[in-house]
């Protein structure tokens, strides 16, 4: 049996067939999403990092899943890899607004930061964390961060992610994760990028038994938890397919 705190897809969506064409026949003549929100309950939207989305757009999504589906928005590169870390107040309100119309089927606001950003710009972290708090205090996004150097996973930084209940998002890519969950975050992020982080090739059984039973403990303890399989050019469907049966059942 599903769980309501167990959100599970793909970065950008994937699917079997090789195009629209090859889709059941009841889904050949509605959106890709459409069909995609079938088969999985969220979605983390990579196209987002490239390029805001329009407002028209993200609510036209929004009504092309059912109830129980949770976007993830990867926060716009402008401001996670602005040069200097130099983001703006105006291109945070402009991302939040965009992605607002999808507010009640919100999942989590992705920040992904490049290997190049260290700890010694945490006081600039700490002023995005706000600038995004004061442009998320209706919709209540959850947000979760992903650290490519591994300054980061250290004390400063995890009491900043509980002042702002953020998550530090668990992922593999090689020199850089997974991180120690140390934070009071009521949510999990889990992203697996490929076992050598090359976004190719699968897992093992072993592998994903033991995130399942990890998943499983979370959720007892009532935790959100979700789960990106962005290893899109190898198995990221049976791998996600086997770890949401061996949660689930």
């Amino acid at each position: 049996m599903a769980s309501p705190l167990f959100f599970a897809g793909t970065s950008g969506m994937v699917f079997h067939e090789s195009n629209k064409s090859a889709f059941p026949p009841a889904f050949q003549h509605k959106s890709r999403l459409t069909y995609y929100a079938s088969l999985h309950n969220s979605l983390e939207v990579n196209s987002s990092w490239y390029k805001v989305p329009q407002v028209a757009t993200v609510a036209r999504w929004a009504e092309e899943v059912p109830a129980g589906f949770r976007f993830t928005f990867k926060l716009w590169k402008a401001i996670t890899h602005a040069k200097d870390f130099s983001f703006t107040k105006e291109d945070i309100r402009h991302f939040m607004q965009a992605i607002a119309p999808a507010s009640h089927r919100k999942g989590c606001l992705l920040l992904q930061f490049p290997p190049s950003l260290r700890m010694d710009k945490i006081a600039a972290l700490s002023h995005l964390l706000e600038v995004i708090a004061a442009n998320n205090t209706v919709a209540g996004w959850d947000i979760a961060l992903e650290f490519r150097h591994l300054s980061w996973y250290a004390l400063p930084t995890f009491q900043l992610a509980e002042k702002y209940g953020a998550a530090i998002v668990l992922h593999d890519m090689p020199g850089s994760g997974l991180a120690p969950i140390t934070t009071q975050a009521p949510f999990i992020y889990l992203r697996f990028h490929g076992p050598a982080g090359n976004y190719k090739g699968g897992y093992p059984e072993t592998v994903l038994q033991q995130f399942a039973a990890r998943i499983r403990t979370w959720m007892n303890a009532g935790k959100k938890v979700y789960v990106y399989f962005n290893n899109t050019m190898g198995e990221a469907l049976p791998n996600l397919h086997r770890l949401r049966y061996l949660v689930n059942g």
